[in-house]
């Protein structure tokens, strides 16, 4: 009988081989798995990283360098693509967006599988990475100021219209909000702001207040006290800033008597046919619209104080207030917590500055002059004033005869020239003193072995510098001063008490604004409006990119802001 046991050894061997090729394409199979993997590990990580809104590198080489590092940048096929072809994260800012599209093809050599033929595989990987922005918050700062009178502002308000049109109408419910800031010498604020404001001062005609120099180095606002929501404790101190006085340099008036006040253009107020004050993030297309068509132009122009506010109300500091003012109301609640953090990558920022003309000038009253009470006393039974000296502790009556000539007896009856009390103050009377030698208004011997007193008027009140301001213009002030307290005091009160600033104090605070709005990622536009050069100048130094500065006339106008507005929904892609 023949051996069967050779049989036995080549089918064992034969099984062998079949489980030996089995493990051998198995283990080429995994080893495919694993590169392919890595290879899409790597592209996936180097798109995503090009595609951040926050690189300021270019996204191509951004790609190129992460596979690189990985070694396997030599199996890129072609050269990534990148929408928009931008360079820098403040460029990508502008376009609002970015997209990067990569591929990758590795040949993966086989061990075992070249027994069948199979020398390599093809792994292929693809990534595509996009971010873009959803939510934006402009701010459009117009310049009302005297010059825009006329069609001037006729067109701009139909530009401004369309452009609120253009925006709303495109837009996702609680994506965008618009903020409206109109400009001249000041920036008018709702009370309901300002009631949030730590101040300084009283102005109980129009609701502006009195940036200083720091303020215009930074696009934060600190102006007001945070509350605990719960304990209603304070937790942040803010820094009191002063209110914009209703007050005049020009003239030579007083309108105390008759129980008026100045005629000032430095903060207009808002009344119901003239629109002065800020609206602050609405997204609803006619609210904005019944705001801008009752905008009138007065005043001279302060293009840094309404950056300044525009730049406010985009910047992360503003938020506090903002939640605040939805409490009642005021904004819509879904803008409860806006502005967004600033540099956000989700969310667009932009402010659209226009202008017609360069900084003219701005008016304002100085510490300690501005609040406070001003050692004034006014008796309105008779229309007289008294000043309390605080150097002698006593009072001075300019407006009250020094002597008084008795008719009947041939001879002057006259009083001391400082008080005790402010004229009229109680029911207080002074005494008069016999003058036994008078010339020219003067008494050079008294006799005051005779006396006599006078009643003085009882409805007398000491009054606060915003009160004296708002009725007597600054020079007619200064008169009084002088006839009190004498030149020296009156000449020095006059150039301590207020200021006046014009273009080369306020254009470097612009400048100082657009670099920082720059450095927080703000996309600015300007707009010269039949601007001189000067202004075409700054506004040229303001933009973010070459193609965000228009120079527009006054046929024009309205083609300007519509191209700016299809610029803003460009950059977005989110519909």
């Amino acid at each position: 009988m023949a051996s069967e046991s050779g049989a036995m050894t080549i089918l064992t061997l034969f099984l062998i081989m079949i489980v030996f090729v089995a493990a051998g394409f198995a283990v080429d199979v995994m080893r495919y798995d694993r590169e392919r993997a890595k290879l899409q590990y790597a592209l996936d990580r180097a798109v995503l990283a090009a595609a951040d809104l926050d690189q300021d590198l270019c996204p191509k080489d951004v790609v190129k360098d992460y596979l690189k590092k990985e070694g396997l940048d030599q199996y890129l096929v072609g050269e990534p693509i990148v929408e928009p072809e931008t360079c820098g994260s403040q460029a990508v800012v502008l376009e609002g967006y970015r997209r990067v599209e990569a591929s990758a093809k590795m040949d993966i050599e086989m061990h075992f599988m070249k027994w069948r033929g199979v020398e390599t595989i093809a792994s292929v990987a693809s990534s595509v990475a996009e971010e873009s922005i959803g939510n934006v918050e402009i701010s459009l700062v117009l310049d009302v100021s005297g010059s825009m009178r006329g069609t001037k502002l006729t067109n701009l308000k139909k530009a401004a219209n369309n452009f609120i049109d253009e925006m709303i109408n495109k837009s996702e419910d609680g994506k965008l909000s618009i903020s409206i800031v109109p400009y001249s010498e000041q920036v008018a604020i709702p009370s309901y702001l300002m009631d949030l404001l730590k101040t300084e001062g009283e102005n109980d005609i129009a609701n502006c207040i009195d940036f200083n120099s720091g303020d215009f180095t930074t696009t934060t606002f600190d102006n007001f006290d945070a509350k605990d929501p719960n304990s209603g404790q304070v937790v942040r101190v803010g820094t009191p800033i002063p209110k914009t006085l209703h007050f005049t340099d020009s003239g030579n008036a007083d309108y105390r008597p008759s129980n008026g006040v100045v005629t000032s253009y430095t903060c207009l107020p808002n009344t119901a046919t003239s629109h002065r004050e800020i609206t602050i993030m609405q997204k609803d297309a006619q609210k904005l619209k019944d705001e801008i068509a009752l905008l009138q132009a007065d005043g001279w122009t302060s293009i840094d104080v309404g950056l300044k506010w525009g730049l406010t109300l985009l910047d992360e500091s503003f938020r506090y207030l903002t939640n605040e003012m939805s409490k009642d109301g005021h904004i819509p609640t879904e803008f409860k917590a806006r502005p967004a953090p600033n540099k956000s990558a989700d969310t667009l920022k932009v402010v659209v500055l226009m202008t017609d003309g360069a900084n003219t000038k701005q008016h304002l009253v100085l510490p300690p002059y501005h609040q406070g009470t001003s050692d004034v006393w006014w008796n309105a039974s008779d229309d007289i004033y008294s000043f309390y000296d605080r150097d002698q502790s006593n009072y001075i009556w300019p407006d009250v005869e020094m002597t008084e000539y008795n008719s009947s007896r041939g001879w002057y009856w006259a009083r001391d020239e400082r008080q005790d009390h402010a004229y009229g103050e109680g029911n207080r009377k002074y005494m008069q003193y016999q003058c036994t030698s008078y010339s020219n208004g003067t008494c050079y011997s008294m006799n005051r072995s005779r006396s006599r007193e006078k009643s003085e008027g009882t409805d007398v009140v000491e009054l606060s510098w915003p009160d004296l301001w708002k009725r007597t213009t600054k020079y007619r002030i200064y008169q009084m001063l002088y006839d009190a307290y004498g030149s020296s005091y009156a000449y020095d009160w006059y150039y301590a008490a207020s200021d006046e600033l014009d273009q080369p104090d306020k254009d470097p605070r612009v400048r100082s604004l657009c670099d920082k709005a720059k450095e927080e990622k703000v996309i600015t536009f300007s707009i010269a409006f039949d601007a001189p050069t000067a202004a075409k100048n700054l506004l040229k130094y303001c933009i973010s990119d070459d193609g965000a500065y228009y120079e527009a006339s006054n046929e024009d106008i309205v083609d300007v802001f519509a191209s700016i507005g299809s610029t803003i929904q460009n950059l977005r892609l989110t519909q």
